[in-house]
């Protein structure tokens, strides 16, 4: 595990065809790629968890704008969990039964991306904007739970979206990531934080995670997030993220972040500062809790668009939801 933290991303890392893996069924890899219409409020996935020792994938879609916070009353979701794995299916290329289809142009570059239903049709091409940078995260803030390599990759999408017979184009910058390793079952006692990515320009973006240092404290209490790993470009020129922190400024009665505010230090010692002002939200929940969010970015100056996404234990968002309801 420690050469996969230090070593550089490579071609091979987007197959689990070169790699060893354990027998045990819960062996990962899972992928995740999203899309946005920001002037419509539109945020996406498109994500993908391979069990390749269970001989299955589960895996889906979603679309959601600013009306409409939950699976059942979003835009679009869609998720089944029993895809069997055909013979030739490889982590970025794949035809499911749920009629996701994904193919690799080129690995860490190019991918083409598809789905097929009554209400909703996608048909996107997702490029890289530059070489997936290694994240050297560590075990210290709980995120081992994606398991032994983990990366991330800010690039721009254009295709179409098709949802009840409108079609929507697309042509926006996102992020995609590649996970594998052991995952047993739900995430229980994680620390909560977020992360957040932005893009303002081929000179400036950023993709962060962060952790708060008391995962048991109160939705509303005040929290400094630290920064895990992360990278940032500025000036046109990468660096990995060697300290900062995050703060969601404003919250919703319910939880969602109104508004986040993060400040950056990479391994060049140049800092960057970043504001947004939260779009709209999905509550996610599956083996972790998430608040998943449209952002709109001030970045050193520079307007842009991207995510934040909320984590908390889901206890601690359990408690103040519920206390909420029987409240009103």
């Amino acid at each position: 595990m420690t050469s996969d933290l230090t070593r550089e991303i490579v071609p091979t890392d987007d197959s689990f065809q070169f790699h060893e893996r354990p027998d045990d069924p819960f062996w990962n890899e899972s992928g995740l790629f999203g899309f946005m219409v920001p002037e419509r409020r539109i945020d996406g996935y498109f994500y993908v968890w391979h069990r390749p020792n269970m001989n299955l994938t589960s895996a889906g879609v979603a679309l959601w704008n600013d009306v409409g916070s939950e699976s059942h009353n979003c835009l679009y979701s869609e998720w089944f969990h029993f895809n069997p794995m055909a013979p030739d299916t490889d982590m970025f290329d794949f035809s499911l039964a749920n009629q996701m289809t994904c193919r690799v142009v080129e690995p860490l570059k190019e991918y083409r991306l598809g789905f097929t239903s009554d209400e909703l049709q996608l048909d996107l091409s997702w490029t890289g904007a530059y070489a997936p940078p290694n994240l050297h995260y560590t075990e210290e803030h709980g995120f081992d739970i994606y398991g032994g390599v983990h990366y991330e990759q800010l690039g721009r999408v254009t295709g179409t979206i098709t949802l009840h017979g409108e079609t929507i184009p697309v042509d926006c910058h996102h992020f995609r990531d590649h996970s594998r390793g052991l995952r047993p079952g739900p995430a229980r006692n994680l620390p909560g934080g977020g992360f957040d990515f932005g893009w303002a320009s081929e000179s400036t973006s950023f993709a962060v995670t962060s952790a708060r240092p008391d995962r048991l404290a109160p939705v509303s209490a005040r929290s400094v997030d630290q920064i895990s790993y992360g990278h940032f470009i500025k000036d046109g020129v990468l660096g990995n993220v060697t300290s900062g922190t995050r703060e969601v400024i404003e919250r919703e009665v319910d939880g969602r972040p109104r508004m986040v505010e993060l400040n950056l230090v990479d391994e060049h010692g140049r800092d960057m500062r970043a504001v947004s002002t939260v779009r709209n939200c999905l509550k996610w929940h599956s083996i972790w809790h998430m608040q998943w969010c449209l952002a709109e970015w001030d970045i050193d100056g520079e307007t842009g668009w991207g995510e934040n996404q909320d984590w908390f234990d889901i206890e601690v968002i359990r408690k103040h939801q519920r206390a909420i309801l029987e409240a009103s």
